[in-house]
């Protein structure tokens, strides 16, 4: 098994790098298993990708696990997120605990204590005390939390929506309707 690992060196640490090195720093990191802490990368693509207080731009893996740190864009098979944030994540299964995210599309998601802008998952959403702009998936489970705008087949829970399906509905028709009336005014010159 190769194992690929970025440290960032204390202040007092001579750091000698070969220009291989170098260029994998600011390319492409590969491995089967590669473990950030406290550093970071541009682009990760390997088996599984575990960063702890670092960042990386781009994460490529079955695997991508963030602990006190942030990723720009990852996608995998499993995600996981504790206490950090992420732009744009998309895999099978999304765990996101106590953290942050822009956009999630999976098949699962589990958000605790946390949120995201937009929640797209093809079967579920859990979010238990926590909170979504944008919540669509055949399934969610919200509770004590807050979402926008919820659409699903089942809903279940104690969550509390400024839209659910039928408020979203209703209010499509209305805005259209409405549209429809103030583009005819225009046309007519009033």
């Amino acid at each position: 098994m190769r194992e690929a690992k970025v440290d960032n060196p204390g202040p007092d640490m001579d750091l000698e790098m070969d220009e291989q090195a170098l260029d994998e720093m600011n390319d492409t990191v590969h491995g089967e298993v590669v473990n950030i802490t406290q550093g970071g990368a541009q682009n990760v693509d390997a088996q599984s990708v575990v960063i702890k207080q670092g960042g990386v731009q781009n994460a490529s893996a079955e695997s991508v696990t963030v602990k006190q740190g942030g990723i720009f864009q990852a996608e995998g098979g499993a995600i996981s997120v504790v206490q950090g944030g992420v732009v744009l994540a998309r895999g099978d299964q999304i765990n996101l605990t106590a953290g942050g995210a822009l956009g999630m599309f999976a098949t699962n998601i589990e958000v605790e204590a946390g949120g995201g802008q937009w929640m797209i998952a093809r079967e579920k959403i859990s979010v238990d005390q926590g909170g979504a702009g944008i919540m669509i998936a055949r399934e969610a489970e919200v509770n004590n939390s807050f979402v926008g705008l919820i659409l699903a087949q089942n809903v279940g829970g104690n969550v509390r929506a400024l839209f659910d399906t039928r408020a979203a509905l209703v209010f499509g028709i209305a805005a259209g309707i409405v549209g429809g009336l103030v583009l005819g005014m225009r046309r007519r010159g009033f």
